[in-house]
C-alpha cells in the first residue's frame, strides 16, 4: 500500500475518540428516553471506571421508567442488574484498605451503599440504611457505555462464573437473601407466586438448600414452560377465576409453610397470607404497594409472619456467584434476549405491552 492510499490520521483517531465516549441511557420524563451522548471526563478521586458488557432490565427499572416507582422518578439514568471490567482506577491519596482493583478485572455491580455509621450499615446491612443510594437511582446506572463508581460498588466476579450468566448475579443475589430471610427447613413446604426471574431464581435457591416440596404459580403458561425447563418440578397455572392455588397433589391443606409474593400487588400478597399455613411465613419480595390491607385474624391468631425483603446484602453476591459456578441456572433457550444500548426505548415500550418471553431481558453496550 502506497503512502497516498493509508487512511489520514485524524479518521483512526476519530474512531478511538468514539469509541471512549460515554453514552448513557437517560430517561427524561415518565416514558421518555433518550440516547445522550458527551465526552469522558478523568474519574473522580478513588472511584473506579467501569465498561459495562451487559446490563438488564427488571421491573423496577419499568416502574422508575413509567413514573410509578414510589420513591425514583425521572431524570434519571437507570441499570442496576450489571457486569463489567474495570477500565480505569483514579488513586486516591488519602484511601487506605484494600488494594485497587487492576484494569481488566471483571466486576459485579453491588447497587446499594449506605452512610457507613449507622446501626445497620455498622452491622452490613447498608440497603436498610436511611441514608442509602443505589447505583441506577441516586446514583447514574449502567445503561451506559461506562459506570463511574466508588468501588464499594464493585465485587470481583469468579472466574468459573459464565459471562453469559454474569447479568443474572444481581437477580439471583435478591432470591438468595429473600430465602435466607425465610428460615426454611428440608421438611417445609414453599410456594412461590410469580414465575418471573425473581420467582424462578427463588425457586430454584429453595431447590439447591434442599427445600424438598416447592410449587410456582402463575398466569402466563409461558412463564411456566420456562419454569419447566429450568427444571423447577411443580408448577401451577392460576386463572382469575382460580386465583388460589388448591391443596391436593402439591401443597398440604393446610397451607405452605413458606410462601414467596414475587409480584408485589395487593391481591398477590393477600393470596400468599391466605396460603401460609398457620405458624408459617408470607414472605414480600416484589415491590409492595406502600399500602396494603391483610387479614389481621389470619395473622394474629395463625401465628403467622410477614417477612419484608429489601434487596440484599454483599455476600449474597457471593452466594449467587457460587450457585450459578456449579450449574444452578441452566443455559436454556429463552433464559435471556438481548440487544444493542440504543434499542432501550423500544425495549421499554414493549415490556409495558406485554411481558417478555424470556427469563431476563438485557442490554448490550454499543
Amino acid at each position: 500500500m502506497s503512502p497516498s492510499d493509508r487512511p489520514p490520521p485524524q479518521v483512526e483517531k476519530d474512531s478511538r475518540a468514539l469509541d471512549i465516549r460515554q453514552r448513557q441511557v437517560l430517561v427524561t420524563a415518565p416514558r421518555q428516553v433518550a440516547l445522550v451522548e458527551r465526552d469522558l471526563t478523568a474519574p473522580p478521586p478513588g472511584e473506579v471506571r467501569v465498561r459495562v458488557r451487559e446490563v438488564g432490565v427488571c421491573g423496577s427499572d419499568l416502574k422508575m421508567w413509567s413514573g410509578e416507582h414510589a420513591v425514583l422518578r425521572p431524570p434519571l439514568v437507570l441499570g442496576h442488574e450489571a457486569w463489567g471490567v474495570v477500565e480505569e482506577h483514579a488513586v486516591d491519596p488519602d484511601a487506605t484498605g484494600s488494594a485497587p482493583l487492576p484494569p481488566g478485572t471483571p466486576v459485579v455491580i453491588v447497587p446499594p451503599a449506605g452512610c457507613g455509621t449507622c446501626h445497620n450499615c455498622s452491622r452490613g446491612r447498608e440497603q436498610l440504611c436511611a441514608r442509602m443510594r443505589f447505583v441506577g437511582g441516586q446514583i447514574d446506572g449502567a445503561m451506559a457505555r461506562f459506570l463511574t463508581v466508588p468501588p464499594r460498588h464493585l465485587l470481583r466476579i469468579d472466574p468459573q462464573v459464565p459471562e453469559q450468566l454474569r447479568v443474572l448475579i444481581e437477580p439471583l443475589a435478591v432470591a438468595v437473601h429473600a430465602v435466607s430471610r425465610a428460615r426454611v427447613g428440608a421438611d417445609d413446604q414453599a410456594l412461590v407466586i410469580g414465575a418471573g426471574p425473581i420467582g424462578v431464581f427463588c425457586a430454584l435457591v429453595l431447590a439447591a438448600q434442599g427445600v424438598g416440596r416447592v410449587v410456582v404459580t402463575d398466569r402466563d403458561p409461558l412463564r411456566l414452560d420456562l419454569a419447566r425447563r429450568l427444571e423447577v418440578r411443580h408448577r401451577v397455572r392460576t386463572t382469575t377465576a382460580r386465583p388460589l392455588v388448591a391443596g391436593g397433589d402439591h401443597i398440604r391443606s393446610e397451607g405452605a409453610d413458606v410462601v414467596f409474593d414475587c409480584v408485589g400487588a395487593q391481591a398477590t400478597i393477600a393470596q400468599a397470607l391466605a396460603e401460609t399455613c398457620r405458624g408459617g411465613r408470607a414472605v414480600l419480595v416484589g415491590i409492595s404497594p406502600a399500602e396494603l390491607t391483610v387479614d389481621g385474624v389470619a395473622l394474629q391468631r395463625g401465628e403467622r409472619e410477614l417477612i419484608g425483603v429489601q434487596m440484599y446484602r454483599r455476600e449474597d453476591f457471593t452466594r449467587a456467584m457460587g450457585l450459578l459456578t456449579e450449574g444452578l441456572v441452566p443455559a436454556v433457550d429463552g433464559l435471556k434476549h438481548s440487544r444493542p444500548l440504543s434499542q432501550a426505548a423500544e425495549l421499554f415500550d414493549e415490556l409495558a405491552l406485554r411481558p417478555s418471553s424470556a427469563l431476563k431481558e438485557s442490554l448490550l453496550p454499543d
